[in-house]
Order: C-alpha cells, then sequence, then structure tokens
C-alpha cells in the first residue's frame, strides 16, 4: 500500500439496530367510532409518512369472544406500522389518535428492550409502556 492511498474503509455491516421498529395499534370498536370506509387507517398513514416517522403495512379486524350465540364480532381495529425510530411514532401517534377520534381504551403496542409493552389511551391521558393484560400475552407453552 502507498504512503497517499487512503486507508480502506470498514466494511458497512447492517445490525438488528437497523430494522424498522414494528408496532401495532388496537382501537376499540363502538356504534360510535365506526370507519366503514377505513379511513382512519389511510389518515394515519399520511400523517406518518408526512412527518417522516411511519407509515401503515396492513390492518383488520381483531375478533372479540364468542357471544352467547357463537358469534363474534369485531371488538378493535388492528393497525399495523413500521418505523424507523420507535419513539418517534409513539408521540406522533399520542398525538393523532385523538384527533382522529380514537376512543379511550385504543392501545399502541410494541417491544421495548425485548419486552411486550403498551401505551394506552385512559381518562388520565397516555400511560406509557405498560405490560399488556394477561389475555394479550402470546402463550408459553
Amino acid at each position: 500500500m502507498s504512503a497517499s492511498a487512503p486507508p480502506p474503509s470498514p466494511a458497512v455491516v447492517s445490525t438488528p439496530d437497523d430494522r424498522p421498529a414494528f408496532l401495532f395499534v388496537k382501537i376499540p370498536v363502538t356504534r360510535h367510532t365506526m370507519d366503514p370506509l377505513h379511513q382512519r387507517e389511510d389518515r394515519i398513514d399520511q400523517a406518518l409518512r408526512a412527518r417522516g416517522v411511519g407509515m401503515v403495512i396492513g390492518w383488520g379486524d381483531s375478533l372479540g369472544a364468542a357471544r352467547a350465540d357463537g358469534k363474534r364480532i369485531a371488538e378493535f381495529i388492528r393497525i399495523d406500522i413500521t418505523a424507523p425510530v420507535l419513539d418517534h411514532a409513539r408521540i406522533a401517534l399520542h398525538a393523532l389518535l385523538p384527533e382522529l377520534d380514537a376512543p379511550l381504551g385504543t392501545q399502541i403496542h410494541y417491544t421495548l428492550h425485548g419486552q411486550h409493552r403498551m401505551d394506552a389511551a385512559t381518562e388520565l391521558g397516555w400511560q406509557l409502556a405498560l405490560p399488556p393484560p394477561a389475555k394479550d400475552q402470546p402463550s408459553r407453552r
């Protein structure tokens, strides 16, 4: 190697931290929060993209427990989101979801330091980094 040649640059290695964060929002379905055209998901996607903090990658209904007649109806709308920086997306969602009339009980789920956590909209405001209810925990058999 000649004295005038620049030193070799180190190899660029992708690490797990380079992957976007995954979050999902659970919005309780009530007759006052019905969104038959699913415009809320589009508005969330547009707002996150405009701020450069994430994007919606999917959505769908989460069914509740079976009723006495055996039927299961939607209990939540679930919106799947990827974000380059988890906390930036959470902050944006904390501001955005009330603007979109998401009711109390709305939840933002994510993984923090390897643990499933959620932020929950309550009468006192957003409660942060809570462990999810036991029924939301994955089974460990």
